[in-house]
């Protein structure tokens, strides 16, 4: 049996859907159920939709505002059908079931005949064609003057703006009145899979008999751009072999493409079952102009609604990038007889470079530089934790060493499989002199004296990944003038029009040309203008950071 869907609807938010695919589906504000809402108009075990012998019910959990099946409490365990609204709070779940339950599209022969089928080009379906020939008097034959009143009407309902999920209902209300009929559906193709096609209403006077339509149909419509009219489906040669058509005894049909004047992105389908009432000519020039009315309005909504996510998701994305900022750190620490300066650049709004500088109760400041796999938010969400159970246990560790220990198992804990974090880790001894560390898969560091230069390299494995992982502190003595630089791939991968790479050598030539002339702060202004010169100005392809760390 398909597996049915709940739409969830709530004030304020985009609607989506939810695949009952267990035969018990808890609802409420809990994070144990199988779906969580944080609204404190639901309980925290609200509901259950429950499957007994293939069918869906809904039941209240013993809620506090209760549960309504199209707006009746429920009080036992009550029957589900198709697009019957649950209440729930301030939360509306819309029932559906499956596309292939409630509109089938059947396979048909190929024989085409056109003895008592009409159809019309997408060229002749332009509203605003029809409008200038009626104003100009070329009035096509087969439109009378009596399709205005009914076209007057549909534009009149299409000027206010609603959502795509009310205006497909409102477009299909705007059909039945129209034209009468006894069933229709209509359906989008998915922009996403182009030979998808996505059921968004079904209207059925016939509730225990599915809407079945014919693939040759469908195929004439989309593929061919053209509306279709068959007064009687049970004789037509051109669907009469259609097994579809022949078992429902359909005696008339219309089907007419979504059509926005470039592409056809879906249809209307109506028809009748009995012969009280045949569809005519007019019937399908009218819906079929309904329908690029109808057309155009959608792809209107859409773009409206593409505009409007974007437009939140900027607005989340700059919220969240005030928030990471805050996360670094905001000043450089101050310390008699040492410069120390960083500095991080994301190439998206948020990133997954992350530094810092934590001073310790034994006097000592610690110093960190990583480097999450990935980019963008998922990224940005791993830095965050990493950098709370870093902040957590750096002062509750002995040396460099066991904190990457105990930061590798929490995060083995906490992240995904396919994600890692690479990390520089050291600890200054202002008085001593000495620097402690421990790299954790990242960059090798570079420590520039007055006559020789060392970089530092990986002494454990990337923090995430490894289980079994074991890392080792080394320790290196600062003398005045010594210089550590500490970076993230994201300045030595930087490439020039030619796609070589700045690298570590380019990197160590640059210090050791200039680092005895600049201080930390020049220093770094100087390397951002001789990457922007090596790219020619490219955009960033990854996140940069880097600390400058000097003994004076």
């Amino acid at each position: 049996m398909p597996t049915p869907i709940l739409r969830v609807e709530q004030k304020h938010e985009k609607a989506f859907d939810v695949q009952l695919e267990k035969d018990s589906f808890t609802i409420g504000r809990s994070s144990a159920n199988d779906l969580t809402f944080n609204n404190l108009s639901l309980s925290r075990h609200h509901a259950r939709i429950i499957k007994k012998d293939d069918k869906y019910y809904v039941e209240d959990a013993g809620s506090r505002n209760g549960t309504f099946l199209n707006g009746i409490r429920v009080r036992q365990p009550s029957p589900l059908k198709n697009e019957d609204v649950i209440q729930m709070g301030e939360v509306t779940l819309r029932y559906l079931l499956p596309f292939a339950e409630r509109v089938e599209v059947r396979d048909t022969a190929p024989a085409l005949g056109m003895e008592a089928t009409f159809m019309i080009d997408t060229d002749e379906l332009n509203i605003k064609r029809y409008t200038e020939e009626a104003i100009s008097g070329i009035t096509p034959a087969s439109a009378p003057e009596n399709l205005w009143p009914a076209l007057n009407q549909a534009a009149a309902a299409l000027i206010t703006h609603y959502p795509i999920d009310k205006l497909v209902e409102v477009i299909m209300d705007i059909v039945f009145q129209a034209v009468p009929a006894e069933r229709g559906a209509l359906i989008m193709l998915d922009k996403n899979l182009p030979d998808q096609l996505n059921l968004k209403v079904v209207r059925n006077s016939h509730a225990n008999q599915n809407l079945q339509i014919s693939r040759t149909i469908i195929e004439e419509v989309m593929r061919n751009q053209k509306a279709v009219l068959t007064l009687d489906a049970q004789t037509d040669d051109r669907f009469g072999s259609a097994h579809s058509i022949q078992m429902q005894g359909i005696r008339s049909i219309i089907c007419v493409p979504l059509w926005n004047e470039k592409d056809v992105i879906g249809l209307i389908y109506i028809d009748n079952l009995i012969a009280k009432r045949t569809f005519t000519q007019s019937d399908l020039r009218l819906i079929a102009l309904i329908a690029n009315m109808a057309a155009v309005k959608i792809e209107n909504a859409l773009l409206l609604e593409e505009q409007l996510e974007k437009r939140r998701m900027e607005e989340q994305l700059a919220v969240a990038s005030q928030i990471q900022r805050r996360l670094l750190p905001q000043n450089n620490p101050q310390i008699e007889n040492y410069e120390i300066y960083g500095i991080n650049h994301s190439c998206y709004e948020i990133g997954g470079d992350y530094y810092d500088f934590i001073r310790m109760e034994n006097g000592r400041l610690a110093v960190v530089i990583a480097d999450v796999s990935g980019k963008g938010i998922g990224a940005a969400l791993l830095m965050a934790a990493f950098q709370a159970s870093l902040r957590t246990l750096v002062h509750a560790e002995a040396s460099p060493a066991s904190l990457m220990l105990n930061l590798n198992r929490v995060m083995l804990e906490n992240s995904p499989p396919n994600k890692y974090i690479t990390v520089f880790y050291g600890e200054l001894d202002p008085k001593e002199r000495t620097f402690e560390y421990v790299n954790a898969g990242h960059n090798p560091a570079i420590f520039l004296r007055k006559d020789t230069s060392e970089f530092l390299s990986a002494c454990g494995p990337v923090v995430g990944i490894v289980a079994s992982a074991t890392y080792e502190s080394k320790k290196i003595q600062f003398e005045p003038g010594d210089l550590l630089f500490l970076y993230t791939d994201g300045i030595t991968e930087c490439q020039n029009p030619q796609e070589e790479e700045f690298g570590e050598e380019g990197m160590l030539n640059f210090l050791q040309k200039n680092q005895r002339s600049y201080g930390v702060e020049d220093l770094s202004q100087l390397l951002e203008s001789q990457l922007r010169e090596f790219t020619k100005g490219a955009p960033p392809l990854d996140d940069s950071t880097l600390i400058f760390l000097r003994h004076v």
